[in-house]
């Protein structure tokens, strides 16, 4: 289990994937509980997302977004990696199909320029 945090992100920088910025709606669920937010950027291997009512550390989820310019939605399984509570989320894919994985890949790829 990793480190929660509180308040703003200070911690080392830890990426090993390059995010490109996202600004999409995302519904995320865990059982029964079902939250709202807006997906800020992405990588290969997850998601920043901004929410006010977070979800605990290392909880699994379901989220269900779609990318700038798609038509179909992604729906994907993911694990909370790291907590801002009550604003942020770092979502680390856990479970996504081959063809979502693609669309992700694709669009990384065509808007890498935006990188954050």
């Amino acid at each position: 289990m990793t480190e929660e945090r509180s308040g703003g992100w200070s911690g080392p920088e830890q990426r090993r994937h390059r995010r490109v910025p996202l600004g999409v709606p995302i519904t995320c669920s865990a059982g029964s509980t079902e939250r709202a937010g807006t997906a800020e950027n992405i990588s290969v291997s997850g998601l920043l997302v901004r929410m006010q009512s977070t979800f605990p550390q290392d909880e699994q989820l379901t989220i269900v977004f779609t990318l700038p310019g798609a038509t179909d939605p992604i729906s994907a399984q993911v694990r909370v990696a790291h907590v801002v509570p009550d604003v942020f989320l770092g979502l680390e894919f856990s479970g996504i199909s081959p063809d979502a994985q693609t669309s992700v890949e694709q669009y990384i790829q065509n808007n890498g320029s935006a990188e954050v």
